[in-house]
């Protein structure tokens, strides 16, 4: 009874995602992270590739579901880029044409009134095959822009 009871609270709890760099994962979950790699580029069972790794089955289940790549395999993605901007002519036209010049469809942009010389915008944007380098270069790109203060990803597909 306890254990259906501790269940259902952490279904109930608010799901919270984050994006962290893969290296300061422990050891486990980035054999989690090998084992869907193997299984998806080798098209190998998951029991060759848990075997293959070297983990345990039971730590394979246990995280297996709760971990997927920014970027999963398909042809079209989407994810919003969330802007905090100094408030000058130009600066977000800047930004369209960087995401332009990477061959990325613009699909939404929600920009805010300027509060104490700042704007806040977001962008969603949609690539059409899966080239996170392309992407990630891009993010650089508009980072360096002058009037660029903050630069997050909120959200993928």
């Amino acid at each position: 009874m306890a254990t259906r009871k501790r269940k259902r609270a952490e279904s109930e709890e608010k799901r919270e995602y984050f994006i962290v760099d893969r290296r300061i994962l422990p050891t486990s979950i980035q054999n989690v992270i090998k084992v869907n790699d193997l299984i998806q580029q080798e098209k190998i069972s998951k029991y060759e590739a848990i075997k293959r790794v070297g983990l345990s089955r039971s730590t394979y289940y246990k995280y297996k579901d709760y971990i997927k790549p920014f970027f999963e395999s398909g042809k079209e993605k989407v994810f919003s880029i969330h802007l905090a901007l100094v408030d000058e002519p130009g600066i977000l036209a800047r930004i369209l044409d960087v995401i332009a010049s990477h061959d990325m469809n613009i699909l939404t942009i929600i920009q805010n009134i300027a509060i104490d010389g700042i704007g806040r915008a977001t962008i969603s944007v949609q690539t059409t095959e899966n080239i996170l380098r392309k992407i990630e270069g891009m993010l650089e790109i508009i980072s360096e822009i002058e009037g660029v203060k903050e630069l997050r990803i909120i959200g993928s597909n």
